[in-house]
Parts: structure tokens; C-alpha cells; sequence
């Protein structure tokens, strides 16, 4: 089975109710847990923060601060389009798309939007890049270093909240699965408990190393678009084995499970294609539920060739 096709049958699985009604229920009382855990540590998490900016060169600094600041208006832009689409067209899209499809309407809207303010970005970087370096000329040392620490403060709080939904997922995966399952694998069975691959340790265990792995690579999160590169390595690494063992766990033995787990380019492949959603303002409180949807698919659709 190829990967492209996993991906598009867990678009569309992602984009049905039952998953977007978990996703939502699951993420946003973890997103309002860590907004107030960040509202009371804020102060002393930016004050490391910029005492290990404090060791970083002005230049590096200066062009990190203009490749952090630009992702941030970045962030704006795709909200504040989304938000005027919306407002100036609600007639026309409650007249053509209706109340149950609205949902799957403005996550497409919203990825729309976001690709094409990426584009925009990468066609015009020299521009974009120079505006902004050349705002943060005016300002001294102190008031760059002190910006730079709370966009780091706050890429520290979203980790914790992208590792807490994700282990959440891994708790509440058959939920979801079994309809799943039921709907497109009906002569499946489950693995007797007793049978089943353990992951969960696993799992808290990958997440203490990513954390772990932030702090060492810390220094790379000041080179422009390095830090890009290793934030999302370091998302996929967090659920790669995990997602995959706890897919594969319910519905294959273990002898198929360490048949399966040769495959390393494609799990890295899902887990990479899944950790993009990560950078995607509001799409990303479903990455870990579509990442654990397409480990599901492609298991269950390569298992029985593995015998």
C-alpha cells in the first residue's frame, strides 16, 4: 500500500465527526491547561530564556529574531484572513455549504490560507526578511534579546502542550479506531491484552528524551530555518515509535509487529508528513489524531503481507 494513499484515506477519516468531535474535546481543555500554566510561569521561564540568548552572538541573534518574528506575523496573517473570509463571506458559505460539512469547509479553508501565505513567504523572503530585520535595528540589545526569550518561552509551553495532546491520543486511540476498524477492516480482531506490544512506557519515556533533546539542540533553535528543520525531527521522533506500536498493538501479534517495524523510511515518512500539521495555527490540535490514523491505516493494510 502506498504511503499517498494512507495519507488521503486519513485526510478523510480525520475530517469526520467522530475524530474532530475527540479532537476538540481532547485539546481544548489541554490548550486552557497550559495557557494558565504559562500565564504563572511566564516570568521565570523568559528570564532563562534570555540568559541563554545572553551567550548568542548579536548577529545570529538579529537574524533569528527576524526569522522567529516573521513566523509569528505568519501566524497572524493565516488567523486574520481566516477571519475576514469568514466574516465578509458567512452568507454565501452558510447558503452553499452545509451545516454538517462547515467543519471540514474551515479546516480546508484554513490550510488554504496558510499554504498560501507560506508561498507568498518563500517567493518574497528577501523582502519579508529585510523589512523586518530592519525593525529590529531600532531597537537595542536588551529589547531584541527580551523579544527573542518570549517567542522561546512560548515555543517551550507549545512543546508541552504538542507532547500532553499527544500522549492524550495515545490513551484514547481505540475510541476512535474501533469505528474505524469496524467500517473498513470488519474481519479484524483485537490482540488479547495479555498478547499486546507495550508502548505506553515507551512513550513517556521518548517524550523525556525530547525534552532532553530540545535542551542539547537549543543552540540550532537560533539558526534561521535550521530550527525549523530540527523542531520538526524532533516532533516526528516524539511519535514515531510510539504512535506506530500503538496502532499495531491492537490489531497484529507481535511477531508481525517486529515484521513491520523493519519499515523505518515509511514510519519516518508518516510520522514527518503528520508533525507539518504542527506549524498550521488551529490544524495542528488534530496532527497527533491524524498521525495515529495513518500508523492505523498503514498497518492494517500491510500486516497480512508480512505473514
Amino acid at each position: 500500500m502506498k504511503v499517498s494513499e494512507v495519507v488521503l484515506r486519513s485526510i478523510r477519516d480525520t475530517l469526520s465527526w467522530n475524530v474532530l468531535k475527540t479532537a476538540l474535546i481532547t485539546a481544548l481543555p489541554l490548550a486552557i491547561v497550559w495557557f494558565g500554566i504559562a500565564l504563572l510561569l511566564w516570568d521565570p521561564v523568559v528570564s532563562i530564556a534570555e540568559r541563554l540568548i545572553g551567550w548568542v552572538p548579536f548577529s545570529i541573534l538579529k537574524a533569528n529574531g527576524a526569522f522567529l518574528i516573521g513566523g509569528f506575523v505568519w501566524f497572524a496573517a493565516v488567523l486574520i484572513t481566516f477571519a475576514l473570509i469568514v466574516s465578509l463571506l458567512n452568507v454565501v458559505i452558510f447558503r452553499y455549504v452545509r451545516q454538517e460539512k462547515y467543519t471540514t469547509f474551515s479546516i480546508l479553508l484554513l490550510l488554504f490560507i496558510a499554504l498560501g501565505w507560506t508561498l507568498f513567504a518563500f517567493m518574497n523572503w528577501d523582502f519579508v526578511y529585510g523589512e523586518v530585520s530592519r525593525v529590529l535595528t531600532w531597537f537595542p540589545f536588551e529589547t531584541l534579546q527580551a523579544g527573542v526569550a518570549a517567542l522561546l518561552a512560548a515555543l517551550v509551553f507549545y512543546n508541552l502542550f504538542i507532547a500532553s495532546l499527544s500522549l492524550a491520543v495515545l490513551l484514547m486511540r481505540h475510541s476512535f479506531l474501533k469505528h474505524l476498524q469496524q467500517r473498513d477492516y470488519p474481519d479484524a480482531t483485537l490482540v488479547e491484552k495479555g498478547e499486546r506490544v507495550k508502548f505506553f512506557p515507551m512513550a513517556l519515556r521518548d517524550t523525556g528524551v525530547f525534552f532532553l533533546l530540545l535542551l542539547l539542540f537549543s543552540p540550532l533553535l537560533f539558526v534561521p530555518f535550521v530550527n525549523v528543520g530540527v523542531q520538526l525531527i524532533l516532533w516526528a521522533w516524539l511519535i514515531k515509535n510510539a504512535y506506530f506500536l500503538s496502532a499495531a498493538s491492537l490489531y497484529a501479534p507481535k511477531e508481525e509487529v517486529q515484521k513491520l517495524s523493519v519499515h523505518q523510511f515509511v514510519l519516518w515518512g508518516i510520522a514527518l508528513i503528520a508533525s507539518l500539521l504542527n506549524f498550521i495555527p488551529v490544524i495542528n490540535i488534530f496532527a497527533p489524531f491524524f498521525a495515529q490514523i495513518m500508523f492505523f491505516h498503514w498497518v492494517m493494510l500491510n500486516r497480512n503481507t508480512n505473514q
